[in-house]
């Protein structure tokens, strides 16, 4: 399997550092989106960033599922997910069960996602 991050989009409402990050899996196999992270030298591994409000998304990416937490899904193709993260190191790849990815310039979130409303973690 291959992770590609389409985008990374600041998410102004939040009260603490957070983007939405969109990627894209493609290959075969199976994909748990809650276990992708960031590596943080200074942290131990068991508290690093992880996401927050996955979402399964349409071919298109214009519609989103929301998935559970440990949501294990099958990849035949491709597949696109959507979820929140807290302080994402621009400089850093995102850490996925399929590698590692790059992390693409900031963007402003695109008008296709506008479903995805921030809600803090409880």
């Amino acid at each position: 399997m291959e992770v590609t991050v389409i985008g990374v989009y600041p998410v102004d409402e939040a009260e603490e550092p957070c983007h939405l990050i969109e990627v894209a899996v493609s290959g075969r196999g199976r994909f748990e989106p809650g276990m992708c992270t960031q590596e943080s030298p200074c942290v131990p591994e068991e508290n690093w960033q992880v996401p927050w409000d996955e979402h399964l998304l349409t071919a298109d990416g214009a519609r989103g599922t929301p998935l559970g937490p440990g949501t294990t899904v099958d990849i035949d193709g491709e597949v696109r997910f959507v979820f929140f993260f807290h302080y994402l190191d621009p400089a850093a790849p995102l850490r996925t069960p399929a590698g590692r990815a790059p992390l693409p310039p900031a963007a402003p979130r695109p008008d296709r996602l506008v479903f995805m409303s921030y809600e803090p973690p409880c």
